[in-house]
């Protein structure tokens, strides 16, 4: 996030400090997202500026993680091979120190931070959310910073950016356009598949957005061989002799040029289906050692890290707040196409407060999408656990009612029905739900599946709306969870 770097090196006096944090995230709209409503101890105020100072402090020691030594850009591969002197000042690693504690500033000042019922559950939610964003921070600046050498990285639970959804596996690489990259694959048996090779850099910009759809495939265009293997072949001009089991992807459309490859692998049972396996190449360095790490390079990959984390740390902080506004609390939205982030892909989405004594039912109709799945996340947009609490189901997870259709019940007690969402504690509960791969014919649009319904209930309105449903003992539920937990080890999701 260039602006930050810059800003940075400057003294940052408080009353423009507090201006550069809050005025992206003021909704007018919204009365408590001014900041003049918000709640803030004096004591929080006190520890803002002094983090801002011992950040500021470190930054402008040296060349400020928003300006790299070699700036990274994804039109220019990294020359690791060629010296660059160190920088004065300190370290990468120092910088990215210096990048935590701004991170954690900017979600100290989150507007729901300084009005939740909960304070204390929304800061444990908070670190664990900077935790993500660290991981994801790391992965960015150390494994997915080089697309001369490429290596994918598995995003998950514990390096998450957005709301990872419980029934993916995902695959994330770097690459660099032109160049030409092969992709070996196996085909698992998961419900859905998309492979998408997308323009952008997601994350390190305030004003987050999904990667630019280049060009991809997904399961009903994917050339298979006999035995399940696979190639696709990324690059600018398509090859002439493509055989079975070869795929092509094009690195660029009009003045877009590629700089990732986001693979999603949806399952629909976690029982039964099982993931593919993935392996890339770059062409002309098939064969080659990739160069040694010096001290300019780990900085530089350090300083890439930074960049990320402020940029991504503020960047969710304004979506989510976008969110809030956006969608008016208790309620959930008509399906509406996820656009560039997923091409072909529908979800509908609320924010829930949770309550004691009330739960929440939607009901969905049951659809002809390859996956349709139900998930709630906290007011980080964070996944929750769904290992060991069932924060998430598919229809082929879940019970089925004689009508044909889907009830979920979300709530903080157990209602002692088997679809039950258990929200781990959140005082809001984010709802997304997604409908992938729906039959259409070439050419045209896929239909949008049926709105879902919402009521927000007392326990016993609830208990008496789902009178005509089997009742689910404590005991059903211990071993609905212990089976669950099974399944989540055994497909490898970065738990153990």
């Amino acid at each position: 996030m260039a602006d930050i770097g810059k800003r940075g090196r400057a003294s940052i006096q408080p009353r423009e400090f507090f201006r550069f944090f809050f005025e992206p995230f003021v909704a007018p709209k919204r009365p408590l997202s001014d900041p003049a409503c918000w709640p803030i101890q004096k004591h929080q105020r006190a520890k803002a500026m002094d983090m801002a100072k011992t950040s500021n402090d470190l930054i402008e020691g040296g060349g400020g993680f928003g300006d790299p030594v070699t700036p990274f850009t994804s039109g220019r591969p990294f020359k690791q091979s060629a010296p660059v002197a160190s920088p004065p000042g300190p370290t990468g690693s120092q910088r990215f120190a210096a990048a935590i504690e701004q991170a954690r500033h900017s979600m100290s000042l989150a507007p729901w931070m300084q009005y939740s019922a909960n304070p204390e559950q929304e800061e444990a939610a908070a670190e664990r959310q900077l935790k993500h964003q660290i991981a994801a921070a790391l992965d960015q600046g150390f494994v997915l910073h080089d697309p001369c050498f490429p290596e994918f990285s598995r995003l998950d639970k514990h390096n998450q950016f957005g709301l990872v959804n419980p029934d993916n596996l995902y695959f994330l690489a770097s690459i660099d356009t032109p160049g030409t990259y092969v992709i070996h694959g196996k085909r698992g048996t998961s419900a859905d598949l998309q492979i998408q090779v997308g323009a952008g850099e997601p994350g390190f910009e305030v004003d987050l957005t999904s990667p630019i759809p280049v060009s991809e495939l997904d399961l009903s265009a994917l050339s298979v061989k006999r035995n399940g293997e696979f190639t696709i072949i990324i690059s600018d001009t398509k090859p002439c002799d493509l055989k079975r089991g070869e795929n092509w992807l094009c690195n660029t459309k009009k003045d877009l040029r590629a700089n990732s490859i986001l693979i999603r692998e949806s399952l629909m049972d976690w029982d039964t289906e099982t993931g593919g396996t993935w392996r890339i190449e770059r062409v002309d360095t098939i064969g080659q050692p990739n160069p040694l790490p010096t001290p300019a390079l780990v900085n530089q990959q350090y300083d890439r890290a930074a960049n990320y984390l402020t940029g991504s740390t503020k960047g969710w902080i304004k979506f989510v707040e976008q969110l809030r506004v956006n969608l008016p609390a208790n309620h959930i939205s008509p399906p509406r196409e996820t656009g560039q982030g997923l091409p072909g892909q529908y979800n509908s989405a609320g924010h829930f407060r949770m309550s004691p004594d009330t739960a929440v039912l939607i009901t969905v109709e049951e659809s002809d999408a390859r996956y349709q799945g139900i998930q709630l996340g906290d007011l980080w947009f964070n996944a929750l656990d769904f290992r060991r609490r069932q924060t998430s189901l598919t229809t082929k997870q879940a019970y089925q009612s004689e009508d044909g259709k889907y009830r979920f019940v979300i709530s903080a007690k157990d209602p002692g029905f088997e679809n039950w969402l258990d929200p781990a504690g959140a005082s809001t509960a984010f709802v997304f739900m997604r409908w992938q791969g729906i039959p259409h014919a070439p050419g045209e649009e896929p239909k949008a599946p049926n709105a879902p319904e919402r009521q927000v209930l007392t326990l016993d309105q609830l208990a008496e709306r789902l009178k005509g449903e089997p009742d689910f003992t404590p005991e059903q539920r211990k071993a609905q969870l212990a089976a669950r937990h099974a399944s989540a080890l055994r497909i490898p999701r970065g738990f153990s």
